[in-house]
């Protein structure tokens, strides 16, 4: 049994890993994979196609696979292989960006509750606890609707606009972050309440080091364990969020979500028809399904590997099996 469960971990880190890094070199070889300039039918963009890039290509019925176009087109004339390639890079920055800014926020809080403890952590758990009872879809419509009066480049300060182009926010990813920090928060404040008494923790605060430097220097780099595990599964899960939400209109627009969003009419609804027009969902829905699945079985590996004794004895052995 041991053996058995040593062998899955070890199939599930490489597994997920190889998952993973496979669409990291695709998105890095996308400019080599899908050179737009000589596809038949344009890609996907966030931006209004160029009307030339069209021509001899059915904006209104979609393409079937075939030679030039390996995974056809979608309605509106786009090439659906080159826009899933070409949508790796956004699907990733929009997955890690918003795990990052989620995970950062989150752990901090949850360090500060589980290092203070007494009425500060009870404070921030019970703010935890109200922000779970909130939609997030409801917080999405709600940020979509301020987004259009504040970001605006001609009364919005010239500094904040440079930021969130440079960020690349959205109200989608702000919702995101928002309303799913609480996990982080949770999971660090047990594992800080029970480094707080741990002996190093004790001896730097005999020597009079500050809570700031305690926290990061010691209690953060120790208790990150099970925050990387939730982090690597939540950069496929917010993915799937973001493409959930382009479905029923409150997303990003990022190329995957867009692309089903485009074969919604086709599937479903009066003239539509999934057998005959597989291709305009099949390709974009098995493509989302294999980013979260190697993000979460990443996650699952990582879980058992970051486990004290797991890892130990997977590191045993490993040396014995190799001879290192």
């Amino acid at each position: 049994m041991l053996r058995l469960r040593h062998g899955l971990m070890f199939w599930q880190i490489t597994l997920g890993a190889f998952l993973v890094l496979v669409f990291l070199l695709v998105a890095a070889l996308a400019p080599v994979l899908a050179p737009v300039e000589v596809s038949p039918a344009p890609a996907l963009k966030l931006a209004p196609r160029p009307a030339e890039r069209t021509a001899g290509v059915s904006g209104r019925v979609p393409l079937p696979p075939g030679p030039g176009l390996p995974l056809g087109t979608a309605p509106g004339g786009y090439d659906i292989a080159y826009s899933l390639v070409r949508g790796i890079l956004p699907a990733l920055r929009f997955g890690v960006m918003t795990m990052a800014l989620t995970g950062l926020w989150g752990s901090f809080l949850g360090a500060i509750a589980g290092y203070a403890g007494g009425v500060t952590a009870r404070l921030i758990l019970r703010i935890a606890d109200a922000f779970l009872t909130f939609p997030a879809i409801a917080a999405i419509f709600i940020f979509r609707t301020l987004w259009m009066q504040v970001i605006n480049p001609q009364t919005t300060p010239s500094l904040v606009v440079e930021a969130v182009t440079l960020l690349q926010l959205n109200p989608t990813m702000l919702a995101l972050i928002l309303f799913s920090w609480m996990p982080y928060t949770r999971l660090m404040y047990v594992a800080v309440s029970r480094l707080t008494q741990t002996e190093f923790v004790l001896a730097a605060r005999s020597v009079g080091a500050r809570p700031a430097r305690i926290i990061l220097r010691h209690l953060l780099p120790n208790a990150l364990s099970s925050v990387i595990v939730l982090a690597a599964r939540d950069v496929g899960g917010m993915v799937l969020l973001e493409a959930a939400f382009t479905f029923v209109g409150l997303g990003a627009g990022l190329p995957w979500g867009a692309l089903l969003v485009l074969a919604r009419d086709w599937i479903v609804g009066p003239g539509g028809n999934p057998l005959t027009y597989w291709w305009v969902f099949v390709p974009a829905t098995v493509t989302l399904i294999v980013f979260s699945l190697g993000w979460n079985i990443l996650g699952d590996g990582l879980n058992a590997f970051l486990q004290p004794q797991e890892r130990r004895r997977t590191i045993v052995r490993w040396v014995r099996r190799w001879g290192v």
